[in-house]
């Protein structure tokens, strides 16, 4: 993951969606996620025009964290007037060279939880 503007590699992004699905069971209870990555992911996608959208993986590094994914996706027709969005991924072997992203700047709870909230009791 690129520290400095928490997007990571496709490869990245298939290990760990692969892990997740994996795993039998998990104690992540919920995400933080900081505004300002939130809203650079925003700021990418929403250029992709028609009405853009954002997709959420659930993913598990190599030392078993738990992940969030965000990926831009695109719409196309299903041919019988539904709608269908595509994730819009970056290249095999980058960060995005082609234009799109995946991100990963969120934090699993536990441990960054509140430990007085109604959601998390």
């Amino acid at each position: 993951m690129s520290e400095t503007d928490k997007k990571i590699t496709l490869a990245q992004a298939k290990t760990w969606t692969s892990q997740w699905r994996d795993t039998p069971e998990s104690n992540c209870r919920a995400f933080l996620l900081p505004l300002e990555d939130l809203q650079g992911a925003i700021d990418e996608i929403k250029n992709q025009g028609g009405n853009p959208c954002a997709r959420v993986y659930l993913g598990i590094d190599d030392t078993n964290t738990e992940k969030l994914i965000v990926v831009g996706t695109t719409q196309e027709s299903d041919g019988k007037g539904g709608t269908i969005y595509r994730d819009l991924l970056p290249n095999d072997d980058g960060y995005g060279t082609n234009g799109n992203s995946l991100w990963d700047f969120s934090k699993p709870c536990p441990p960054w939880c509140d430990a007085n909230s109604a959601l998390n009791q």
